[in-house]
């Protein structure tokens, strides 16, 4: 009787269910979506090679170490490189002696990841990573600082063509 009972159950949940087609919309072909602003660059993008992520990150790694040349070596020849009051475009190695002078002021140098991506542009052929994390230093006289950085790097052909590096200062310490 369990058995009888066991299969009716079993023969209605097969035949009771039904197959539906599931049509996805094209993205460009779909109602296309009105911004109240313009956006510079493509909105058409997709996951890029992590690769590039590698190489931006090992760059980090070494401009941490205080490797500088381990740092600039998938930076291209000419270069460009924008901070906060900073804008620089030449030769990577005029860049190594910029950034190694700043990092020589610190004692000690971190860096904390909340995230990174890669992204590919197909209608620019550009491939972007963009990291998001806090930096803590120690420089010579003992002061610690942090900024928080969202950076949006260009790489071509595996070098780094512009580092665009957008910062946060955190806010002072209440008074006690």
């Amino acid at each position: 009787m369990k058995h009888i009972l066991f299969l009716a159950i079993l023969c209605f949940s097969l035949f009771s269910c039904q197959t539906k087609t599931v049509t996805l919309q094209d993205p460009d072909t779909a109602t296309q979506l009105n911004y109240p602003f313009k956006a510079k660059h493509s909105l058409k993008w997709q996951p890029g090679d992590e690769k590039n992520a590698l190489i931006v990150l090992d760059c980090l790694k070494h401009y941490v170490a205080g490797d500088m040349k381990g740092a600039m070596q998938n930076f291209a020849d000419t270069t460009t490189f924008i901070s906060d009051d900073f804008y620089f475009k030449g030769k990577k190695d005029s860049l190594a002696t910029i950034l190694g002078q700043v990092r020589s002021d610190m004692a000690d140098l971190s860096k904390s990841f909340d995230r990174w991506i890669t992204i590919y542009y197909p209608d620019r052929n550009e491939t972007h990573v963009i990291l998001w994390y806090c930096e803590k230093w120690t420089d010579k006289k003992g002061k610690t600082d942090s900024l928080y950085y969202c950076d949006d790097v260009l790489l071509k052909q595996g070098k780094i063509l512009v580092y665009d590096e957008k910062l946060r200062h955190y806010p002072a310490p209440a008074a006690k």
